[in-house]
């Protein structure tokens, strides 16, 4: 008891309520962040299956909503990274893993599968170290592949889609 209220006489009340109004932010900003990810990844896939359904896979205003949604996620997966990265400051990213080309009538099929699992595996590995707090994280999340590493990936694979569709001769995947 006696270290309790020494403790509460050291403290400064105004430093101690920015720090966690800072705290709630960040968490806020990480939880929502995370979110419009995975609801952008999720209309990316809405699209590409109207796309394909319905053979408009080479359709302007399509082609341009892919573009704007991938710049999207690969935005959102680069704030992520500089968020998680200022405050876990010894991880590092390793080897990018990037999925396999798509290729024939298969729309961005390959990559939009691979998104959905690195964002799925980025949202477990988020919430393990900063929205489950009484989770521990295990040596292996911080050893091997990490949130940085998804986080890496699902940006680069989103600018590739997006240069994939804003340039229509490098694409491999139009229906023949």
């Amino acid at each position: 008891m006696e270290l309790d209220e020494h403790a509460k006489q050291t403290n400064d009340p105004m430093a101690e309520e920015f720090v966690n109004t800072q705290i709630d932010q960040f968490m806020n900003d990480l939880e929502r962040k995370l979110g419009a990810m995975k609801s952008t990844v999720n209309e990316l896939e809405t699209i590409r299956q109207d796309a394909v359904s319905s053979q408009a896979t080479e359709n302007r205003s399509t082609l341009a909503r892919v573009r704007e949604l991938a710049q999207d996620v690969g935005d959102r997966a680069g704030d992520l990274y500089r968020m998680v990265a200022l405050v876990v400051m010894d991880l590092r990213p390793k080897d990018d893993v990037l999925p396999p080309v798509s290729s024939g009538a298969d729309f961005l099929g390959n990559e939009l599968r691979f998104l959905r699992k690195q964002v799925g595996k980025a949202e477990g590995r988020i919430k393990a170290l900063f929205l489950q707090p009484t989770h521990t994280v295990d040596l292996d999340e911080l050893r091997g592949d990490n949130v940085l590493t998804e986080l890496k990936s699902i940006e680069q694979v989103s600018k590739d889609i997006k240069k994939k569709v804003t340039d229509p001769a490098s694409r491999t995947d139009t229906a023949e």
